[in-house]
């Protein structure tokens, strides 16, 4: 299925009054999501929008088709059932879900008694895709995700937040309860590591994109 989500699977899942997927297209302004009355169809354009983001943040944390769906159904669920505690004034709502789903993550983890482990994005899996022969293009992935593994946690969490979650730095600092400044410097720190683990390699270059 690649980084498609699986919408029949998800929604069937949820068919019996919990998660449906929205079939549209339309924006939802956050407004909407501060709203506990919010109609049906705005709470599916609300899926809609964000779903396929998170689906694919989830996804390249676990690894896994199967695990990926029913975490972001569990996502959903939760941002469904607690629309109203939603306070703009204190976070984004792109903050909101996303910490929503790094919990969602974490408990993930905790209930399989494993340590939480990261899998790249595609800001840096994208200069992997330049690469014309599909072998090597593979065996580069999997080096860099050994890379990211080897990462302290923190950093971890803090890069993929920033690159295949899409948050902004102090979105990411929202996100894991720090400051903005400690949020950069585990970014920084851990593209530094993978760049001096890296170095001397193919996989340098790819990094330094």
């Amino acid at each position: 299925m690649g980084d498609i989500v699986h919408r029949e699977r998800i929604e069937e899942k949820n068919s019996g009054g919990g998660l449906r997927v929205a079939r549209g297209r339309e924006s939802l302004p956050v407004l909407l999501a501060r709203d506990a009355h919010a109609s049906h169809e705005a709470l599916e354009a609300l899926c809609d929008q964000y779903l396929p983001r998170i689906y694919n943040y989830i996804l390249k944390r676990v690894g896994g088709v199967e695990d990926a769906e029913d975490i972001t159904s569990i996502v959903f669920e939760k941002v469904i059932l607690n629309m109203d505690a939603f306070d703009e004034s204190r976070a984004s709502f792109a903050t909101w879900i996303y910490r929503i789903a790094t919990n969602s993550l974490t408990d993930f983890y905790r209930g399989k008694g494993r340590r939480m482990e990261t899998f790249l994005d595609d800001g840096l899996r994208s200069g992997v895709a330049a690469v014309d022969d599909s072998f090597e293009r593979a065996e580069l992935y999997r080096e860099l995700v050994g890379l990211m593994k080897q990462l302290p946690l923190k950093c971890q969490r803090a890069v993929s937040l920033r690159y295949f979650g899409g948050l902004r730095v102090h979105e990411v600092a929202e996100t894991l309860g720090i400051t903005e400044s400690a949020a950069s410097k585990r970014i920084l720190r851990g593209l530094d590591e993978l760049k001096r683990r890296a170095q001397g390699g193919p996989l340098d270059r790819i990094i330094q994109e």
